[in-house]
C-alpha cells in the first residue's frame, strides 16, 4: 500500500512535532511518522523515574490528542528522495522529507524507550523503573554530563538515605558548560551526599563495577550508564550512507537542506547542524525549518541557521539546580526554575499548541 505527502516528517520529537505543528496550521499535507505513539518531553524523563507521581504522565501524550496533520506509527525501513518504506510492507512517497529522527542512549533506555512504543506501555514502564531504583541501597551513575548530574541529583531528591556515587571521565562535571557553572552542580550534589568521583572509567566485571584507570572497584545495587549518545539514521545506510558523516549525522547547509538534495531536510540530535543538542533548540530548529519551507514555496529565501540565545539549565534535584543564561551562570530560584518546577513540559506543549495530559 502506498501513501502520498507533501512534506514527509521522520521522527517526532522536538523539532518534528514543532515542524509539523506550524506546517499544518498554514495548510500543508503534513505527515509524521514516528515508530511510537507518543510525544514525549525527554528531559522530564529523569525525575519521572525517581519519582514518578511529581510529574505522573505529564511528559508524554498521544500524537493523535494533539498533532495537527496526519499520524502514522511505523518504523522506517529504508529511505531514498522519493519514499520511504516502512518495517510493515507500506510505502510513503513525498515531495519533501525532513529527518528529525533523533538519538537515543543504547546503554539508557529508561531515558528514551528502546522497547515501549505504546503510550501505556511507557507509563508502566516508567513505574517499573522506578521500582527498580526504589529497591536498591547504593546506586552508581556513570557520566557526569548533563544526564548524570541531572539523574544523580534526582535519585538524591526522592531517596535522601541512598548511597550515591556519580562517577565521571574527566576532573569536572558538565564539561560542556562554563567552570563556575560545573562548581556549582558540584557543590550542589556534594550537598546532597552525592559522593562524586572524577577520572574514573567504571564498567561491569563480574558482580562488581570496577575502573580501569584506577583499578577501584565498587559494589552497588544497581547502575546507570549515561553515556554514548547514538543519532537514530540506520534506516538511511540502504539507500542514502552518503548523507552520513563518520559519526551518523546527517549533514546539512545552514539552511537545514541535506547535502546533495534539495528536497531533503534534517534537524536535531540526528543532523550536524549544531553542536548543542538540546530539546528547546531542536523546537526552534523546526520551525524556522517550516518558515523556510513556507517562504520557499512562495519563491522567496529565508535566512540561514544561527544557534539562537538559550540558557543551559540544570536541575541537580528539586530543589537546587545551576543555570547558564546568556549573560551569566546564576543559581537563583527563578532561573532555574523555568526547568526545573515542572521540568519544563509545560513549556514544549505551549510551544506546539497543547498543553500537558491533567496530572493524576
Amino acid at each position: 500500500m502506498q501513501k502520498q505527502t507533501d512534506v514527509l516528517i521522520i521522527g517526532g520529537g522536538f523539532g518534528g512535532v514543532a515542524a509539523a505543528q506550524k506546517l499544518s496550521k498554514k495548510g500543508v499535507s503534513v505527515t509524521l511518522v514516528d515508530r511510537k505513539n507518543y510525544f514525549e518531553v525527554t528531559f522530564a524523563v529523569l525525575r519521572n523515574v525517581a519519582a514518578p507521581k511529581t510529574l505522573g504522565n505529564t511528559p508524554r501524550k498521544r500524537y493523535r490528542d494533539f498533532i495537527d496533520g496526519t499520524f502514522i506509527q511505523g518504523s522506517i525501513k529504508s529511505m531514498n528522495d522519493k519514499e520511504v518504506k516502512l518495517d510493515n510492507g507500506e510505502s510513503i512517497r513525498f515531495k519533501r522529507a525532513i529527518i528529525s529522527s533523533g538519538s537515543r542512549y543504547p546503554t539508557l533506555s529508561l531515558a528514551k524507550s528502546n522497547a515501549a512504543f505504546d503510550y501505556t506501555e511507557r507509563n508502566q514502564e516508567i513505574v517499573a523503573n522506578h521500582t527498580l531504583l526504589a529497591s536498591a541501597k547504593s546506586v552508581l551513575v556513570i557520566g557526569g554530563g548533563t544526564v548524570g548530574v541531572e539523574f544523580a541529583g534526582e535519585i538524591a531528591s526522592a531517596f535522601p538515605d541512598k548511597d550515591i556515587t556519580l562517577a565521571h571521565s574527566t576532573d569536572t562535571l558538565l564539561d560542556h558548560m562554563k567552570p563556575k557553572a560545573q562548581r556549582k552542580a558540584l557543590e550542589q550534589l556534594t550537598a546532597r551526599k552525592v559522593k562524586v568521583k572524577f577520572n574514573r572509567r567504571f564498567t561491569k566485571d563480574g558482580n562488581v563495577y570496577r575502573c580501569s584507570k584506577s583499578n577501584e572497584s565498587l559494589q552497588v545495587d544497581i547502575a546507570y550508564t549515561c553515556v554514548g549518545m547514538v543519532p537514530n539514521t540506520e534506516f538511511l545506510n540502504a539507500e542514502l550512507s552518503d548523507v552520513l558523516d563518520n559519526k551518523g549525522l546527517v549533514k546539512v547547509d545552514p539552511f537545514m537542506n541535506v547535502v546533495g538534495y534539495d528536497n531533503l531536510y534534517a534537524l536535531g540530535d540526528c543532523a550536524d547542524l549544531d553542536n548543542h543538542k538540546h530539546g528547546y533548540i531542536a523546537s526552534v530548529q523546526g520551525t524556522m525549518l517550516a518558515d523556510l519551507l513556507l517562504k520557499s514555496a512562495k519563491g522567496k529565501k529565508g535566512s540561514a541557521y544561527k544557534t539562537p540565545p538559550f540558557a543551559i539549565i540544570t536541575p541537580t534535584g528539586t530543589d537546587s539546580g545551576v543555570a547558564q543564561m546568556p549573560f551569566g551562570v546564576t543559581t537563583m530560584k527563578f532561573f532555574v526554575n523555568m526547568k526545573q518546577k515542572d521540568m519544563g513540559i509545560s513549556n514544549m506543549y505551549k510551544i506546539y499548541g497543547s498543553e500537558p495530559n491533567k496530572l493524576i
